[in-house]
């Protein structure tokens, strides 16, 4: 079964990446954030406005919570810290 991080987007509905494999936070800027799928070559860039490391530590974390629950929870909201917000993601390749 796979599972999904879930993403609240602001005025939108929330994103989905898929875990699948593995993911891991790659680059972290104040605008984006990128996650590298260990399955293919798809880079996904979550776009916000003040981001900081901790918002890559919640990602972590909801990783971990992921691979850590049964395989009906699917879905796992990062929660992105206060004063933190998330306005979109996208997916490319590397």
């Amino acid at each position: 079964m796979n599972k999904y991080l879930q993403f609240a987007i602001e005025d939108f509905e929330p994103a989905q990446v898929p875990i699948n494999g593995g993911l891991f936070v790659g680059v972290v800027a104040e605008t984006s954030i990128k996650l590298h799928s260990s399955d293919n070559a798809s880079i996904y860039t979550v776009v916000g406005t003040g981001l900081t490391v901790a918002s890559a530590d919640a990602i972590n974390q909801a990783i971990i919570l992921a691979a850590q629950t049964n395989w009906m929870k699917v879905e796992h909201l990062v929660m992105i810290p206060k004063g933190e917000v998330i306005t979109g993601v996208t997916v490319g390749a590397s």
